[in-house]
């Protein structure tokens, strides 16, 4: 099943991005790969996602980088999911295209239970951007897709009623202009995994 979600579409960056799986000095962002089968020397890439349901400054989407990820999710409740994406090097200003998003919700208990989450519209590549925080240049691209969750989206296991587990991957692909097929060899993934989804 794949659950479609108009994701808030911002131009800032994390001010202290995790610099390795498992780093916890920094903000809590689940650390990913992007465009790692593309050389350094052409293209870097990285990639963070998050979910947290603590109520945040932004009534409509949570914008605090800074609070921590939640583990546990009450499905009754609004959640969000935040992923940030980003690229520097010589050849940025080569690609075009449009960005798809897909976060993966796999059951750990039953399979019937997995789904999908797609933002309603791809998210345009563009062009520089002096509007970004910090601006964008000819040699870079900076993105983040924020996805408030509505309650009720997430299914918690009848057979757990105390919770049920779903491992989350967030997976990211720069599409070609011409065929909208991940042609373009910049993809990437979060591992945001296991969280504990209950119902109260």
């Amino acid at each position: 099943m794949i659950v479609k979600i108009d994701a808030e579409e911002l131009c800032d960056k994390l001010d202290d991005p995790p610099q390795f799986a498992g780093d916890t000095s920094q903000d809590p962002f689940k650390f990913g790969n992007l465009a790692s089968a593309i050389p350094n020397a052409f293209v870097t890439g990285h990639a963070y996602a998050r979910v947290c349901q603590i109520p945040g400054p932004d009534p409509i989407h949570f914008t605090d980088d800074d609070a921590p990820a939640s583990t546990s999710v009450n499905v009754k409740q609004d959640f969000v999911i935040d992923v940030y994406w980003d690229l520097s090097g010589p050849l940025i200003s080569a690609f075009g295209g449009s960005w798809d998003l897909t976060i993966f919700f796999d059951c750990a208990s039953d399979s019937t239970l997995d789904f999908q989450i797609k933002n309603t519209d791809n998210i345009d590549y563009g062009c520089p951007n002096p509007n970004c925080v910090p601006p964008t240049t000819t040699n870079t691209r900076q993105y983040h897709a924020s996805f408030l969750v509505p309650a009720g989206t997430v299914k918690v296991d009848p057979n757990f009623p105390n919770g049920t587990f779903y491992e989350i991957d967030v997976a990211i692909a720069l599409l070609d202009t011409c065929n909208s097929l991940p042609t373009t060899g910049i993809t990437g993934s979060v591992p945001v995994e296991e969280v504990l989804f209950f119902s109260v």
